[in-house]
């Protein structure tokens, strides 16, 4: 009875596991978003390739082009200028500017151009991205 016990411990602790092969999600609190976002730019290649489940502002932007990005927006806890880390993402339907959203996704760089100038940016590859209500 008692290695039956043993036994069944031991399952329900190994069914409780991440398995190696599904990446870790960070979790970010909309509290530390703007100081998140800030350790990215200063040390990118610490988080590249790493999932974020994070809670902003959909925070438009434009382009040299003219066409509108976006970006999950911040600003720091006392106030003052905000940040935010582009989203790549397709289909913004249902989502307006400004809205209170959340997102999950990976960590990439992508080379853009900017005024003529092609650099590699940080940007979120977004699996998920949904209106907070």
């Amino acid at each position: 009875m008692l290695l039956g016990a043993a036994m069944l411990l031991l399952t329900a602790c190994g069914n409780g596991r991440q398995s190696s092969s599904e990446p870790e999600m960070i979790y970010v609190k909309s509290t530390t978003l703007y100081d998140t976002i800030s350790e990215i730019y200063a040390d990118p290649d610490s988080y590249l390739g790493k999932n974020f489940h994070m809670v902003g502002t959909l925070y438009p932007s434009e382009e040299d082009n003219g066409d509108t990005f976006y970006s999950i927006y911040a600003e720091p806890q006392g106030g003052g200028e905000g940040t935010g880390l582009e989203l790549d993402w397709d289909d913004y339907t249902g989502l307006s500017d400004y809205d209170k959203v959340t997102v999950e996704g990976t960590l990439e760089k992508q080379m853009r151009s900017h005024h003529g100038v092609k650099n590699d940016y940080v940007v979120l590859k977004v699996t998920m991205l949904e209106k907070r209500s």
